[in-house]
């Protein structure tokens, strides 16, 4: 008899509730409300969050997310970590949908021996992140590695 491990589901569940022109409130219980609107470059209000945004910032967030689970299991100790993130939204199709969203992590570590751990760890985090793996959009990670020592 095979003994499968049974894995849980997990739910996510959160409100939106429309208060003018193309803009909305998303919240959760126990959590902030988040004022959102469309990008400005599809008549939205400048300032506030987009579905856009949001898309894009979810899979750097899991991204690091991710590497941080990673990097605490594999004992590397992270000095410092940034991350910008470009997702392209393009007309192909009939549609719009990103085809590729871009992450640019900095992370400094203190040896040079760590910057070689945690680029491996970086792809694995960028191969298991469950935004990545739940999307159509290419993903990539361009890093820049810097030892603390010699970080600017």
């Amino acid at each position: 008899m095979e003994n499968k491990k049974g894995y849980k589901v997990f739910k996510f569940e959160s409100d939106v509730r429309w208060t003018q022109a193309r803009e909305c409130t998303i919240s959760a219980p126990g959590k902030p409300e988040l004022a959102v609107s469309s990008p400005p470059e599809f008549k939205g209000t400048p300032g506030l969050w987009s579905p856009e945004d949001l898309f894009v910032a979810s899979v750097n967030v899991c991204t690091l997310m991710t590497f941080l689970a990673y990097s605490h299991h594999k004992n590397l100790l992270l000095v410092g970590y940034e991350c910008s993130v470009e997702g392209a939204l393009e007309y192909s199709n009939g549609k719009y949908r990103f085809t590729e969203i871009t992450l640019h992590p900095r992370l400094t570590l203190k040896t040079q021996e760590d910057a070689e751990r945690a680029r491996e760890i970086l792809l694995d985090a960028q191969n298991n992140c469950l935004i990545s793996n739940s999307i159509l959009a290419q993903v990539k990670i361009v890093p820049d590695f810097q030892v603390a020592s010699s970080a600017t």
